[in-house]
C-alpha cells in the first residue's frame, strides 16, 4: 500500500469518527460534512484557508465560547497540522490555539452588565478531555523544520492547561538551545501563559521569567579583526535579550500584579538595538509602533518611568535620521506615544481659555485637542509611502491607524485599497489586526 493510500484510509477513519451533525456554522446554520477533509488538504491554498476559517467559526463562533463542534473536529485539525503537505498548517495551529485559549478563559470571563443574567460564555463539556488528549499530538511540531510551524505549535501548546507543568520544563529547555531570537521570545511568552495554569512549577516559571528580565543579551560584539577568538565565542553563545517578552509574560501570568521593575526594563529593552532588528515572519508581523504602544500600556500608572525615555530617545532618533533609515524609527517614535501620558500644550491652552472668561463651545476645544494629537498622526502618516515603510502590510497598518484616529490623510489610499480588493481580508495574515 502506498503512503498516499495509507493516508486516505487514515483520514477516512477520522472522518467516520466525527458526528457531523454537530459541525454547524452558528450563524448561517450551514452543516458541514466529510467534504471539509478535501478542503483542508486541498493544494489550492485559498480553498484550504477558507475551509479552515469555516471550521474555526463552527468551533469557536465569535471567539467567546467553545462550541460542541470543537471536540468533534479537533482530531482532524491535529492530523492536518502534522501533515507537511497541508498548505495552511500555521492557520490550523492558530485555530487550535484560539479554541483552547477560549476554553481556558470563558469560564471566568466577565460579561457586560447589560448581558448579566442573560448570557455568558460557555465551554462544551466534551472539550477539556478532548484537548488534553490531543495536545500531546502536537509535541512533534516543536521540532518541525519550519520556524513558523514551531511558533504555531508553541502558541497552541501554551494553552494546554492540563500539561502546563511538563511544558514549562520543555519550553525552558528549548529556549536554552534556540538560536533564533524571535522564536526564543515566543517560548518566553509561552512560559508566561503556562504559568497561569501550572501547579507544581508555577513559582519556578515566575522566577525564571523574572531572571530573563535582567539578562540584556550577550554584550557588545568584539572586533572580528582584533579579537577573532573572542568574536567566535561571542557568535556561538546563545544568550538572547528577551526582556520585553519576559515583562509581557509576567503581566500575563500575574495580571493583578504590578512590578516597579517593569518600567525601567521595558525602556531599556525598547532602546536596545536587538529589539529593533528582530524581523518576525509575516504571519506575526506587527508594526514596531504597535509593539511600543502595547508595551507602554502595560506600564500602567508608572508615568515617571514611561516619561524617563523621552530624553534618552533623542540621540537614537538623530542617529537613525543621520543614517537615512526612516524605516528604523520605530523605537525613537516612543516619545510621541508617551505624549498620551501628559497634558499636551494645546490642551493646556484650551483649559486656560475655558477657565478665564466666557465658556467656549465644546467643538472649539475639540479642535485644539485634535491638533495636539497631530504629531502622533504625523508619525504614522510617514508610513503611508514605500519610502517610509517598505513593507506593504506595514503601509496597510498605517492606513488603518490613521482611520481610527480620524485623520483624513488615510482617505485616498483607503479608497484605492478598497476599490482594488474590497476589504483588508486578503492581506497575508488575513487581517491587519494582530492575531
Amino acid at each position: 500500500m502506498s503512503a498516499q493510500d495509507a493516508r486516505a484510509q487514515r483520514l477516512a477513519r477520522l472522518a467516520a469518527q466525527v458526528d457531523w451533525s454537530k459541525v454547524i456554522d452558528p450563524y448561517t446554520r450551514e452543516q458541514y460534512g466529510p467534504e471539509v477533509m478535501a478542503g483542508l488538504w486541498a493544494t489550492d491554498r485559498i480553498t484550504a484557508d477558507r475551509t479552515c476559517t469555516n471550521l474555526h467559526c463552527a468551533a469557536n463562533g465569535d471567539g467567546s465560547s467553545v462550541r460542541v463542534a470543537a471536540a468533534e473536529i479537533l482530531p482532524l485539525l491535529v492530523e492536518a497540522a502534522l501533515d507537511p503537505e497541508v498548505t495552511v498548517r500555521f492557520e490550523i495551529l492558530r485555530t487550535i490555539a484560539d479554541i483552547a485559549g477560549t476554553g481556558n478563559t470563558a469560564p471566568t470571563a466577565k460579561v457586560d452588565r447589560i448581558l448579566e443574567g442573560k448570557w455568558r460564555p460557555t465551554v462544551d463539556a466534551t472539550w477539556p478531555a478532548a484537548w488534553e488528549q490531543a495536545a500531546e499530538g502536537l509535541l512533534p511540531l516543536l521540532d518541525d523544520g519550519d520556524d513558523i510551524i514551531r511558533a504555531g505549535a508553541v502558541g497552541a501548546l501554551a494553552q494546554s492547561a492540563a500539561h502546563a507543568d511538563s511544558l514549562i520544563t520543555c519550553f525552558r529547555t528549548r529556549f536554552d538551545n534556540e538560536p533564533d531570537l524571535w522564536l526564543a521570545g515566543r517560548l518566553v511568552l509561552g512560559v508566561g501563559e503556562l504559568a497561569r495554569h501550572a501547579t507544581q512549577r508555577r513559582e519556578e516559571a515566575l522566577a525564571w521569567l523574572r531572571h530573563r528580565m535582567t539578562v540584556g543579551g550577550k554584550g557588545a560584539e568584539p572586533d572580528i579583526d582584533q579579537e577573532i577568538d573572542a568574536w567566535i565565542a561571542w557568535d556561538e553563545e546563545i544568550c538572547h535579550d528577551v526582556r520585553l517578552q519576559a515583562v509581557e509574560a509576567l503581566c500575563s501570568a500575574l495580571p493583578e500584579h504590578s512590578d516597579p521593575l517593569y518600567a525601567p526594563v521595558t525602556i531599556d529593552a525598547l532602546l536596545a538595538s536587538s529589539t529593533a532588528t528582530v524581523y518576525p515572519p509575516v504571519q506575526y508581523y506587527v508594526p514596531q509602533v504597535d509593539v511600543i504602544t502595547e508595551a507602554d500600556q502595560r506600564l500602567g500608572a508608572d508615568l515617571p518611568g514611561r516619561l524617563a525615555l523621552r530624553p534618552r530617545a533623542a540621540a537614537p532618533r538623530r542617529h537613525h535620521r543621520a543614517r537615512g533609515r526612516p524605516q528604523d524609527r520605530g523605537v525613537p517614535g516612543l516619545p510621541l506615544a508617551l505624549r498620551r501620558t501628559r497634558t499636551p500644550p494645546s490642551c493646556g491652552r484650551v483649559r486656560g481659555r475655558r477657565t478665564s472668561g466666557a465658556p467656549r463651545p465644546r467643538s472649539a476645544g475639540a479642535c485644539h485637542v485634535r491638533s495636539a494629537a497631530r504629531p502622533w498622526a504625523g508619525l504614522v502618516a510617514t508610513d503611508l509611502t514605500a519610502a517610509g515603510e517598505p513593507h506593504e502590510l506595514g503601509r496597510e497598518h498605517a492606513i488603518l491607524r490613521l482611520s481610527r484616529m480620524g485623520d483624513d490623510r488615510c482617505v485616498p489610499l483607503l479608497t484605492e485599497l478598497l476599490a482594488a480588493r474590497g476589504n483588508f481580508a486578503s492581506s497575508p495574515t488575513g487581517s491587519p489586526d494582530r492575531g
